[in-house]
């Protein structure tokens, strides 16, 4: 059978004064090649070589020998966690073997070889954490092994405080955040009581907690790099890209799954290995548009799961949204956050209790909220709009009374940040982003996408034209973009 490979081609500075072009393993099929390797969950020895990697490069070592150690130590694990790494998404081992093998032949420098192995290895570590808490803890005690989910647990909790804890304290630090004490307090102690009580949807909550947190976390860190990366020195910069790099290919398949385009700002800014085009206001913009599109889609997600009666896993789908919804925290500010907190706790207490109606409208208090942080918030019929929490100035919506929809000017597609043109010839509404482009026409339900027609799409509101203003439905011209409506007693929300 053939088998695909992506990559992507990536310059990497070598030093100040010369540049290559590499191919770069940022992308592959898991299926690339036959996984024969099991994942090893013997993890205390995997820990002590991942110490000792670190050793050898505080001690200098050749990069050659570095190269050797991490094949004799990890390579075939590392391959057994790739192999159960989701198909299109990055791998670990083509990464830093890229890496190490181009700094053995000196096209890539030793501060670069030693972010590739260390951060790569943080990204191993993450996925073996996900093995041992799902396939291992929540495996065991669905089968009513007590002993073997402790013991699975035991294992996480020595990875987590030997390899990972530092990362995560770190991004609190940088950033105000509090996921140290979210983990260590409440998460990794929790998996015991779960585990005595032998209740497998707990565990899979915490289990859930546990790993969008350190998707939070792997953001942030991401992030960091991209602020003090152009305060470096030339010579240091190379390898601060690596470092984001590899803290981003950590999590980039999840923030993929959220917002695609957004989730591939970042990926080029890194992977282009020039530190000038890594904007830490585009990356910050990237990734929290990310994490806003993750919580819509897990809040329609926790109440898909309540029609279908499966209580069960609409608690781990709210674990999963209370993790996205506290990736918020440094980008709503420590008193916006401080508010909207309580809102994590109640939307784990609703998802698990099957209430519905109080997921929903937990759910439109966390829009609420992330729209201060990136999307609108207006009231029909006022004459203001709130975007990114700043009032500014509009001319109002309006419910058109014979479709009960409602009706914006096309104003508020551009605060989305929408481009919207009108061709006066044919009477047509060009709205454009990300690529696309949606033309509508007054007084047609009919919609056309990059020039063609979309066959099975009508518009539920026809385009209108009032007081010489074109008019457009929100929900539908949104929905078609991506983005998510909320809509409560005349209030609007409009986010990723």
């Amino acid at each position: 059978m053939n088998r695909m490979k992506k990559s992507l081609s990536i310059l990497l500075t070598i030093t100040m004064l010369a540049a290559s072009v590499f191919a770069f393993a940022a992308t592959a099929f898991a299926d690339d090649a036959p996984q024969k390797a099991p994942v090893n969950t013997d993890v205390a020895p995997q820990v002590k070589a991942y110490e000792n990697l670190l050793d050898m490069f505080a001690q200098k070592k050749p990069i050659a020998d570095i190269q050797k150690q991490y094949n004799a130590d990890f390579k075939q694990n590392v391959l057994g966690v790739d192999g159960s790494i989701k198909a299109g998404d990055p791998v670990v081992n083509e990464n830093i073997s890229f890496v190490l093998d181009n700094a053995v032949s000196g096209k890539l420098t030793y501060a670069q070889a030693e972010q590739a192995v260390d951060k790569g290895l943080q990204w191993y570590f993450y996925f073996l954490i996900k093995n041992l808490t799902n396939a291992g803890a929540k495996t065991a005690l669905t089968n009513g092994d007590k002993a073997a989910a402790q013991a699975f647990i035991d294992k996480t909790v020595l990875v987590y405080g030997s390899v990972l804890d530092k990362t995560v304290k770190a991004t609190d630090s940088a950033y105000g955040t509090s996921s140290s004490a979210l983990l260590n307090d409440t998460v990794l102690p929790g998996f015991k009581a779960d585990i005595e009580k032998g209740d497998v949807t707990a565990l899979n909550v915490h289990r859930q907690l546990l790993d969008k947190t350190l998707i939070k976390v792997f953001g942030l860190a991401t992030l960091s790099v991209a602020e003090k990366v152009g305060s470096l020195a030339d010579a240091d910069k190379p390898a601060a890209v690596i470092q984001g790099f590899f803290y981003y290919m950590s999590v980039y398949g999840y923030l993929k799954g959220g917002d695609a385009v957004d989730a591939d700002i970042i990926f080029k800014a890194f992977a282009s290995g020039d530190a000038k085009k890594i904007s830490p206001a585009a990356i910050r913009k990237a990734l929290v548009r990310c994490n806003i599109a993750k919580v819509s889609a897990y809040t329609i997600e926790v109440l898909e799961k309540l029609e279908k009666k499966d209580v069960a896993g609409a608690a781990g789908t709210g674990g999963e949204l209370y993790g996205f919804f506290s990736a918020l925290e440094p980008f709503l500010g420590a008193a916006a956050f401080a508010e909207a907190k309580p809102l994590l706790t109640q939307i784990l207490a609703a998802s698990a209790a099957g209430n519905a109606d109080e997921v929903r409208a937990i759910g439109f208090k966390m829009a609420v909220y992330a729209a201060k942080v990136d999307g609108i918030d207006f009231k029909v019929g006022d004459k203001q709009v709130a975007v990114a929490g700043k009032a500014q100035d509009a001319t109002p919506s309006f419910i058109e009374k014979s479709s009960g929809r409602t009706l914006v000017p096309t104003r508020y597609l551009e605060l989305l940040g929408f481009q919207v043109n009108f061709d006066n010839a044919t009477k047509t509404a060009n709205v454009t982003k990300d690529g696309v482009t949606l033309s509508l026409t007054i007084g047609s339900d009919a919609v056309v996408k990059n020039g063609e027609p979309v066959a099975d799409v009508k518009l539920d509101q026809p385009v209108v034209v009032k007081n010489s203003v074109t008019y457009l439905p929100l929900r539908a011209i949104a929905e078609l973009s991506g983005n998510h409506i909320y809509f409560e007693k005349g209030q609007v929300i409009v986010i990723k």
